[in-house]
């Protein structure tokens, strides 16, 4: 079960402030407020559609915002940029790889943008490769390998340089459930040493089993945030799912009718 974790001397790790993000008239991020604590893992949990991604997207700078703040690592995200970023992992929903290089040359690459000392970098890629089981395939194109393939290897560039702050966008997606479980246990191992971690998800148990505190989101607005048990007791739900579903609304799920067998 998560743990609680109290807020750090230093301040919150992540701390986002009245957040809003439009594209034209539709208003993605909708005055978000929230703040990742040092050393939990903090879950947006929402539907396809809610914001979640774009919400990330500002918090790395990929977007900007057009208003409130973003500060990492006490930070601010628009202002100083690189600063705020320097200790950052950011792990995309859909990773963006260069399928014309080998796995090898593609974390050498961000290893090198990422200022690691060479000897060190070789021994990280070895280390991570090994253990992703993706060392047989490190001279191989990134073109040739499978969903999951590519998620491992976009997990790995993410921590690469062992970051303070991971954020993470449906993580889970696409792995088998042996390489599902040490995922979980890596992003617990790194709440665990003192870092943070922001994770994005739609699976109500990936949450409830990992997260130390969400936000239920929806539709840009955050409806309720705290840690599991207390998200519990607003949506008066004996589960996070029935949570969810109370929270966010809609009974479409209640109308579908039951598949008859074929005689």
């Amino acid at each position: 079960m998560p743990r609680m974790v109290p807020p750090g001397p230093e301040g919150p790790a992540i701390l986002v402030e009245h957040l809003t993000k439009r594209f034209g008239n539709l208003v993605a991020v909708d005055d978000l407020s929230f703040e990742v604590r040092r050393g939990e893992i903090f879950g947006i949990l929402g539907s396809n559609g809610a914001g979640k991604t774009t919400t990330l997207k500002v918090i790395t700078g990929l977007l900007r915002p057009d208003g409130g703040r973003v500060l990492l690592g006490g930070i601010d995200v628009l202002r100083h940029p690189v600063e705020a970023k320097s200790g950052m992992g950011f792990l995309p929903e859909a990773p963006a790889l260069y399928d014309l290089l080998s796995a090898r040359e593609f974390l050498e690459m961000i290893g090198t943008l990422r200022g690691l000392d060479p000897g060190k970098l070789d021994r990280r890629i070895e280390e991570l490769l090994g253990i992703m089981e993706l060392g047989p395939f490190q001279h191989q194109n990134v073109g040739t390998f499978s969903r999951g393939m590519r998620q491992k290897l976009a997990f790995v560039s993410s921590i690469l340089h062992e970051p303070d702050i991971l954020i993470l966008d449906e993580p889970l997606s696409g792995l088998d459930p042996r390489f599902g479980k040490m995922f979980k246990r890596w992003i617990r191992d790194h709440a665990e040493s003192g870092r943070s971690v922001l994770m994005t998800t739609h699976v109500t148990s990936n949450a409830e089993e990992l997260c130390d505190r969400v936000a239920v989101v929806d539709r840009g607005r955050v409806l309720v945030k705290g840690t599991v048990k207390e998200v519990l007791e607003a949506a008066k739900a004996a589960s996070l799912e029935d949570a969810f579903v109370a929270l966010v609304g809609g009974n479409g799920w209640q109308r579908l009718p039951s598949l008859q067998r074929t005689p």
